[in-house]
């Protein structure tokens, strides 16, 4: 008798897993479905402005004003030559979306793969990363500044930057042009690209 009852208690046991098995699969299935259909209607729906998203994230364009001198030819910033000292009052519109206002203050010398900087970003508005970038030599890709997400920096632009007391930077982004490109056919190797939870 003992045994009947403890060989029933183990198949209604497992009975029960297996019924909440099936139904939290039940569960995890409807909810992927929905993610994708919520992904595709996201895609379609925000197609356009997120192609436009990417056109401007392809270039940086910053003016400023202040005590500047400087004359930089870039090619990513492995190859990147030029000189400058000095601070300025800056309006960005700049790699990863960084739009605003900041002060810079810098002093930099780069002959191709040598050289030295020092560069402040400070008192910016909210949409503009605030760092310090101080080096000897190459910059290195892999520190957060040059973060291919997230950093302020772009470690692949090309472009320059010519001031005296009036400043001016113009970079393209290639990896952003990439982006451009493929965002065309859904695909979004940056990951930036908007979805309709982030109007809620």
């Amino acid at each position: 008798m003992k045994k009947f009852a403890l060989v029933s208690a183990v198949i209604a046991l497992s009975l029960s897993c297996a019924t909440l098995s099936a139904a939290g699969n039940n569960t995890a299935n409807a909810n992927s479905k929905s993610s994708i259909r919520g992904t595709i209607v996201d895609k379609v729906v925000l197609y356009l402005p997120n192609r436009l998203l990417d056109l401007m994230d392809s270039f940086t364009i910053n003016v400023g004003v202040g005590p500047v001198l400087e004359a930089r030819l870039m090619g990513t910033r492995f190859a990147d030559c030029g000189a400058g000292v000095g601070m300025c009052y800056k309006a960005f519109k700049a790699h990863n979306r960084q739009i605003g206002v900041g002060v810079e203050e810098f002093w930099y010398w780069s002959l191709i793969s040598i050289g030295d900087e020092s560069y402040t970003l400070t008192d910016t508005s909210d949409w503009v990363d605030r760092y310090v970038e101080m080096r000897a030599g190459v910059p290195d890709p892999t520190t957060r500044v040059y973060d291919f997400f997230s950093g302020p920096r772009d470690y692949w632009a090309i472009g320059g930057a010519l001031g005296g007391g009036l400043d001016g930077e113009v970079y393209i982004h290639p990896l952003e042009w990439l982006d451009l490109a493929l965002g065309f056919l859904f695909i979004d190797i940056k990951n930036d690209d908007m979805i309709l939870d982030d109007f809620r």
